[in-house]
């Protein structure tokens, strides 16, 4: 009986320890394939991931996506991501506009939480567009919300749909939305240990 119980959690250990030896490698779209190209920024801080993209309004806009308590109350106790990991929890999906940045030199400011690695990687400009509209709407269906501002990411945030699980985490949200891009990815980013076909992509800091 007690191993019927752990036996489902027994089975996502497993395959996290699968998922923590894994590389995940980007290739983005051959250049003459693009009609519009636009430099998008895949930032690497770690342990997570977020994604910047130009803004039609000017200026970039970054997107993140985490577990409520753990990533945007800031609540980091041990207990906290242990319940991240083993069941469903809120996530959160966060935003900021910085309307006067100027790239690539002021990239380190719109990451207050640090960079490990930041790749520059070039998209479709209808398709980040239809990206970026994807996520908004999540901003504007939560009128009624008054967004979180979290200041160790500098990132307003709103309650996500899908909740956050071990499964369903902040790399493999920006793996997601790399994918609606065009970008291929094979290998796991679970652990944000990502590779980028082609050596201009790694951006120096």
């Amino acid at each position: 009986m007690r191993f019927t119980i752990f036996a489902p959690w027994l089975g996502i250990a497993l395959s996290l320890l699968l998922l923590c030896g894994c590389v995940a490698r980007v290739a983005p779209p051959a250049p003459q394939t693009l009609a519009q190209p636009v430099d998008i920024y895949l930032l690497d801080h770690g342990r997570h991931a977020s994604l910047l993209l130009p803004h039609e309004k000017g200026g970039v806009v970054r997107y993140s996506y985490g577990d409520w308590r753990w990533y945007v109350e800031g609540d980091q106790r041990f207990w906290t991501g242990a319940a991240a990991m083993l069941w469903p929890t809120k996530a959160g999906l966060g935003r900021g506009h910085f309307s006067h940045a100027d790239l690539p030199h002021d990239i380190d400011l719109l990451a207050p939480e640090g960079l490990d690695e930041v790749y520059v990687l070039q998209a479709e400009l209808q398709q980040v567009r239809l990206l970026q509209r994807q996520l908004d709407r999540h901003f504007a269906r939560q009128a009624f919300f008054t967004p979180v501002y979290s200041a160790t990411h500098g990132l307003d945030f709103v309650p996500y749909p899908r909740r956050y699980t071990a499964f369903h985490q902040s790399n493999l949200k920006v793996a997601q939305w790399l994918r609606v891009l065009n970008m291929q990815i094979t290998g796991s980013p679970w652990l944000s240990n990502w590779e980028v076909e082609g050596d201009e992509a790694a951006f120096q800091r």
